[in-house]
């Protein structure tokens, strides 16, 4: 592949590219304000499902749920994780929020685990009355499947909490459960309470559910039985996400103190949060109907930049691992092309099909969703043909509507992220023989990127290959050119451009990748949370 410049004077594409590009916008801008009400939007829209989903919930749950909004209507200030930590060292207890359906939720705790240094763990997982089952499960006298059993839970749940017991095991610190399922609220904070304080000996690090963890609630149970300094830490408040959205700083801020031995985790929107909620009330339901959230996301990322979808909508069928018939319905696909649809779903991996008009999405996963649809999105506007191109038209081609559609699922969810220079870097030295070569190849491109190598060697003969790093390449772009997006380094209009580029002439594909690459060399992607 032979190092060549985007834009020289030399190249009438090059040229054409040139004239396109307006003059950058002012760093303040409307889209990342535009993106902040369309979040809303959707949250309020949630709430009210929510809401009409929820039967039951008393004057006594009321209560509960109104001291923990008192205690999370905002914070005094933004804070770091490594201060966070460091608060962590002086605590004898540490109370973790916890959203029982999102993923974030239990990989913060994991994170907080590894970082700090529990001699004791309580999960509200768990019933304490499976305590025994729990105990045999790590220490190796009970297999996962009989564990799950014993304990009552679902394979599905259980995904999300494996890593607590395996870091567990790992470092060999002991866990209770501390779950009562029958009483109020207040009965079940004083049974956590108990267990807590039974076994209380040094520092201990407690997951439960969010409205447990206010000071009110279950650190006062703890504190009636044992005096033990504590830390409260919440996940996601939504009233302080809503508050750092209005600053313009809910992309930046890894944690705020809310106020001394009270402090909140930043990492996930409040969208996405509820709609981890809503997959696990719908289950088989969305399982069996995945179309209306599909054309939700397609039409919210369509409508933010300004795309005509026309009748499009109607006419894409979504598909997901509990039924694969659209194999079958593929007509004027060859073997080969079936071959590589069938492997994307044995590795799986969501996919879109643009001949047929058809997504594939192997889970529940609202990231995978939005980038299918906005995959679609791209595809239906841009009217890109599926005539076979060279191999480097082909792969840049590739990593860019892997960008667009990451850039797209960003915009419903803003915290998504993908692996970077650090992580493959990593990988370059660890993993299995292809992650390395791909984690290689990945590095030299952002080498040739920045104009500190002549060539990356071509990729012929494995499109296992092929498609990791195109991969890899789109995500890293497409999170660039989101957050270009959000700071005013590029306009709504300009991205909204590249949705619309069928990227047909020869070699467009890799002049318009090396024009964006540079456009973004200098975004900063924010922490992670």
């Amino acid at each position: 592949m032979e190092d060549r410049q985007a834009g020289t004077a030399e190249d009438p594409l090059a040229e054409r590219h040139a004239r396109r590009r307006p003059e950058l916008p002012a760093p303040l801008n409307s889209a990342r304000r535009e993106i902040g009400r369309l979040q809303r939007r959707l949250w309020q829209r949630q709430r009210r499902l929510i809401a009409a989903s929820i039967t039951g919930s008393g004057p006594g749950f009321r209560d509960y749920e109104a001291r923990y909004l008192r205690r999370t209507r905002g914070h005094l200030r933004e804070a770091s994780l490594a201060g966070l930590i460091h608060e962590i060292s002086k605590a004898d207890v540490l109370y973790v929020g916890d959203y029982h359906t999102l993923k974030q939720s239990q990989r913060s705790f994991v994170n907080l685990v590894q970082r700090g240094k529990p001699a004791l763990i309580a999960l509200e997982f768990v019933q304490g009355r499976h305590q025994d089952a729990l105990d045999s499960y790590l220490a190796g006298r009970l297999s996962e499947a009989r564990f799950l059993e014993r304990i009552g839970t679902t394979l599905g749940a259980w995904e999300n909490f494996r890593p607590i017991f395996e870091e567990a095991r790992r470092r060999r610190v002991p866990v209770i459960g501390t779950d009562l399922r029958a009483g109020s609220l207040a009965e079940r904070d004083a049974y956590a309470a108990r267990r807590i304080a039974r076994a209380l000996r040094s520092t201990c690090f407690v997951l439960a559910g969010q409205l447990h963890v206010a000071p009110p609630h279950l650190p006062a149970a703890v504190g009636k039985l044992v005096s033990a300094p504590s830390l409260v830490v919440y996940q996601n408040c939504e009233r302080i996400w809503w508050e750092l959205q209005r600053l313009g700083r809910e992309l930046e801020v890894e944690a705020c103190v809310i106020r001394p031995g009270e402090w909140c985790l930043i990492n996930t929107p409040p969208v996405v949060v509820q709609q981890s909620w809503l997959d696990s009330l719908q289950g088989e339901e969305l399982l069996d109907a995945p179309e209306p959230r599909f054309q939700m996301l397609a039409g919210t990322i369509a409508r933010f930049l300004g795309l005509e979808l026309g009748g499009a909508l109607e006419e894409v069928a979504v598909y997901t691992a509990g039924d694969l018939s659209f194999l079958s319905r593929l007509p004027g696909f060859t073997h080969r092309e079936i071959r590589q649809i069938e492997q994307q779903i044995l590795s799986r991996e969501s996919y879109y099909i643009p001949r047929a008009r058809i997504a594939y999405l192997a889970g529940l996963s609202l990231n995978h969703a939005a980038e299918e649809a906005a995959h679609f999105v791209r595809n239906v506007v841009s009217g890109a043909s599926d005539e076979p191109r060279g191999l480097m038209d082909a792969f840049y081609a590739r990593a860019l509507e892997e960008a667009y559609a990451f850039c797209g699922s960003k915009i419903v969810n803003p915290r998504r992220r993908c692996a970077h220079q650090p992580e493959f870097r990593r990988l370059a030295r660890s993993g299995d023989a292809l992650t390395r070569q791909v984690a290689r190849l990945v590095l030299a491109h952002l080498e040739l990127e920045r104009g500190r190598k002549r060539r990356v060697r071509p990729l012929h003969g494995s499109s296992e290959l092929f498609n990791a790093v195109s991969h890899a390449l789109g995500y890293m772009l497409g999170e660039k050119l989101y957050y270009a997006l959000a700071t005013g380094r590029l306009s709504k209009r300009e991205v909204r451009e590249l949705f619309l580029d069928p990227l047909e002439e020869e070699g467009e594909a890799f002049l318009t990748y090396m024009n964006i690459a540079r456009r973004v060399a200098a975004v900063r992607i924010p922490p992670t949370g």
